[in-house]
């Protein structure tokens, strides 16, 4: 499994989310790998056309009302969503609503990748049986070196710590080596951004992660 996080970088928003959500789909259906794309909210219409597999970047567990400036999975579900990413580096949220929302998350059949900064929060939010944890240390997010050449080791204690939760890792994603390493010791798949997003070529980009699997 490879996911794909848009953020709000430029070169994923917009026409240019449209454009992104269709390099997903030609390397998803050319190499037979779980790829999923997560856009900015307020693009996720503009891949609803797109047989592929998106997730939301982050949902709040706010039942419909008043809730100024909310994301709700209700939402997201109309929009086309399938699962969503949850407690992001860039999008912390208390322990306490991560378990709520992965519990009302799970209601609604949206399906929950909770981010984790170190193995020891891997072991508390595995508690909260979402479907995946993604470990991503942030101080190598959106840089040069990956965590399976900077920090191997975590990376299975990582795993370990998520016990019977599928474990994804990512910071600093880029190449076939990164994701075939994060494989072989133990992670389901990877969660990626700028490696792909700001790549010059997106699809080759992606071709050569999904070589990784």
């Amino acid at each position: 499994m490879i996911i794909i996080n848009f953020k709000t970088y430029e070169k994923a928003t917009g026409e240019d989310a449209r454009k992104l959500g269709e390099v997903c789909r030609k390397v998803r259906n050319q190499t037979d790998k779980e790829i999923i794309a997560s856009p900015a909210a307020e693009d996720m219409l503009r891949l609803d056309h797109i047989d592929i597999p998106v997730f939301s970047q982050h949902v709040d567990s706010s039942e419909p009302g008043s809730h100024t400036g909310h994301t709700l999975i209700e939402t997201v579900e109309k929009a086309g969503a399938t699962g969503t990413l949850l407690n992001h580096s860039e999008r912390r949220i208390p322990k306490e609503d991560i378990k709520k929302t992965v519990e009302k998350a799970r209601q609604k059949d949206l399906k929950t990748v909770v981010c984790a900064q170190s193995p020891e929060e891997c072991e508390k939010l595995s508690k909260f049986n979402p479907d995946y944890i993604a470990y991503e240390p942030p101080e190598l997010i959106g840089g040069d070196k990956s965590v399976s050449d900077a920090h191997p080791e975590l990376i299975q204690k990582a795993v370990r710590a998520s016990g019977d939760v599928p474990t994804l890792t990512g910071a600093g994603i880029k190449n076939t080596k990164d994701v075939a390493k994060s494989v072989e010791l133990g992670c389901e798949g990877v969660l990626v951004a700028s490696g792909v997003v700001k790549a010059d070529d997106q699809y080759e980009e992606l071709m050569d992660l999904a070589k990784g699997l």
